[in-house]
C-alpha cells in the first residue's frame, strides 16, 4: 500500500511509553493549488437532480452510511463505515449488496472512524462484494497507520486486553447458565473490539475486516491516517464537485483520548443517572500474597477449602472484567474519526462513536477546565452552521454533549444509527428528545425502518416526513439537502 500522508501531531504531556502521534508537515506546507477546492464554485450540471444525499442503511446496532455527492461527470459516494455487532438483524449482505447496486462499485473515498465491529465488520464478512470495488481514497486516524509501530502496539494491546477479558465474562456466563444481564453486556462491550472470538488461524474478526480495508479491494487506493487539525487530502473527483472537508478529531493527547465521559454534559434520565459510569477496578493481590494453596498450614481452611476460597476471590473479578471491557471499548470510541464535509452550501458533521475526550478537544480546544469552559470560536461557527448531524456513538449519553447540541444550528437534521434494547439506556431517551426538539422534529433512527428480507420490523415510531425509506419501507433512510 502506498501511504500518501502521515497524519500530524501536537506536543503532548504523555510518558515515554505512550503512544507516539505521527509527523506531518500538513500545516506547514500550502496545499498544492491542483487540490485546493474554490470556496464559490461555479454552478455545474447535477446528474441525479439533486443534492448531497445521505443514506443510511438498516443493519441493527451498527454504523453504515452512503454519502451521494452529485457532480458534472457523475455522482461520487462516500461510504462511511460498515458494521453490526450487537443486535445484528442479519441484514448485512443485503445492505452491502444494496450500496454495491447505490455506487456502481464504486467510491470516491471510503472513511473508517475507528474499529470496533459495530463501524467495519461488513467489510470482512462482505469481503467478496469488497474485492470489486474500486476506491480512490481511504481516511482512517492516525490510531492505524501501520508505520506508527507505537499506535499498532498500542491497538494491539487494547485488542489482546479485550479478548481476555471476553474470553474469562465467556467463562463466567457460562457457569451462570448463560442468563446474566450484566454479564452480557459486558461481553459485547469486549467482542466490539475485537469481532468476537480470534479463528483457528489467530486472527479475529475485526483484524479481518482491517486487512480487507488495507488491501481487499479491486485497486490499491492511497490511504491517508489523520489527527484533529489536518488539512486532508480529498480525492480528484470530489475537489472538482466542490466538496471541502475538515478534520476535527481524534486528538493526539492521549490523556484526551481516554476521558471517556463527564456528567455534566450528558442528558441523563432521572433514575438512570450513573448507568455509564464504569465501576472502579479493584488492584490485584501484590505478589507477596500470592501462594499455592499447600504453602499455607491445614488450620487455614477450616472454615473453606482451598477450591471455595478460589470461587470466592473469583466472584469479585466482575468488577475488574467490566473496567477492561469498557475501558477497550470507549478507549477505541475516542479514537473516532470526527469529519466536517461542506458542499454548496450545506454542512455536514459525521463524528463516529466519539466520547467526551474527542468532543472536548474540539469544543474547547483542548482539556475542560476552570480556565476553559467556554467554546472556540471555530466550534461555534462549525456547530452554528451544521445542516446535517450524524447522532454520535448510537445516541449514547457519552455522546454528543449538552454544549455541543446547545451550539447546533436550530433546525437541522439528524440520522441516528441505533437500535432499541442492544444496550440499556441506548439510545438515550433525553438526548435523542433535546436533539429532536433543537431539529424541529428531523431526525431519524435507523430502525424506524423494516430490514426487508432479514424480517426485522420497525422498532421505533414513524419516520419523519423530511426522510424516504427505501422500497416498501425498508433497509434504508435518506436524507437529500
Amino acid at each position: 500500500m502506498t501511504i500518501t500522508k502521515k497524519a500530524k501531531a501536537k506536543k503532548t504531556a504523555t510518558n515515554a511509553k505512550a503512544v507516539k502521534a505521527p509527523k506531518t508537515a500538513a500545516k506547514k506546507k500550502a496545499v498544492p493549488a491542483a487540490t485546493t477546492p474554490d470556496p464559490a464554485p461555479a454552478p455545474r450540471a447535477v446528474t441525479s437532480g439533486a443534492g448531497i444525499r445521505v443514506r443510511m442503511y438498516r443493519v441493527g446496532f451498527g454504523d453504515f452510511f452512503l454519502v451521494r455527492v452529485p457532480s458534472a461527470d457523475g455522482d461520487k459516494f462516500i461510504l462511511i463505515d460498515c458494521g453490526v455487532h450487537h443486535v445484528d438483524i442479519k441484514s448485512m449482505p443485503a445492505a452491502a449488496q444494496q450500496m454495491a447496486q447505490d455506487c456502481g462499485n464504486k467510491l470516491a473515498l471510503l472513511i473508517m472512524t475507528h474499529r470496533h465491529a459495530d463501524h467495519i465488520s461488513g467489510f470482512g464478512s462482505c469481503a467478496a462484494i469488497f474485492k470489486q470495488f474500486e476506491v480512490e481514497r481511504v481516511w482512517m486516524s492516525w490510531f492505524e497507520e501501520p508505520t506508527n509501530k507505537a499506535a499498532m502496539a498500542f491497538q494491539a494491546g487494547l485488542t489482546a486486553s479485550a479478548l481476555r477479558a471476553g474470553q474469562a465474562l465467556t467463562l463466567r456466563l457460562a457457569a451462570k447458565g448463560g442468563v446474566d444481564d450484566e454479564t452480557e453486556q459486558l461481553l459485547a462491550m469486549a467482542q466490539n473490539a475485537t469481532g468476537g472470538m480470534a479463528a483457528a488461524g489467530g486472527t479475529t474478526p475485526n483484524q479481518t475486516a482491517l486487512n480487507v480495508l488495507h488491501g481487499g479491494f479491486k485497486n490499491k487506493p492511497a490511504y491517508d491516517y489523520y489527527i484533529a487539525g489536518d488539512t486532508p487530502a480529498l480525492p480528484d473527483s470530489l475537489i472538482a464537485a466542490g466538496l471541502t472537508a475538515q478534520i476535527i478529531g481524534p486528538p493526539s493527547d492521549l490523556t484526551l483520548v481516554k476521558q471517556m465521559t463527564n456528567k455534566a454534559q450528558q442528558y441523563l434520565d432521572a433514575d438512570r443517572s450513573d448507568d455509564d459510569a464504569p465501576a472502579p477496578p479493584r488492584p490485584p493481590f501484590p505478589a507477596a500474597f500470592r501462594a499455592a494453596a499447600d504453602a499455607y498450614p491445614p488450620q487455614a481452611f477450616h472454615f473453606y477449602d482451598a477450591a471455595r476460597i478460589v470461587q470466592l476471590i473469583d466472584e469479585v473479578q466482575p468488577d475488574l472484567l467490566a473496567a477492561q471491557a469498557r475501558a477497550a471499548d470507549s478507549t477505541l470510541n475516542n479514537q473516532s474519526l470526527m469529519v466536517h464535509f461542506a458542499f454548496a452550501g450545506k454542512n455536514l458533521l459525521f463524528v463516529g462513536d466519539a466520547q467526551w475526550g474527542n468532543w472536548e478537544n474540539f469544543l474547547y480546544g483542548g482539556a475542560y477546565s476552570a480556565g476553559r469552559t467556554a467554546l472556540t470560536a471555530k466550534a461555534k461557527a462549525l456547530l452554528g452552521a451544521i445542516d446535517f448531524y450524524k447522532v454520535g456513538h448510537h445516541g449514547s449519553a457519552n455522546a454528543t454533549p449538552i454544549d455541543a447540541v446547545k451550539a447546533m444550528r436550530d433546525g437541522c437534521a439528524g440520522m441516528c444509527s441505533t437500535q432499541i434494547d442492544a444496550y440499556p439506556g441506548v439510545p438515550r431517551g433525553p438526548l435523542l428528545t433535546a436533539l429532536s426538539t433543537m431539529m424541529h422534529g428531523q431526525l431519524a433512527r435507523s430502525d424506524q425502518v423494516a430490514a426487508g428480507d432479514a424480517q426485522a420490523e420497525p422498532t421505533a415510531d414513524r419516520l419523519p416526513a423530511a426522510f424516504k425509506s427505501g422500497p416498501n419501507g425498508t433497509l434504508y433512510i435518506d436524507y437529500s439537502l
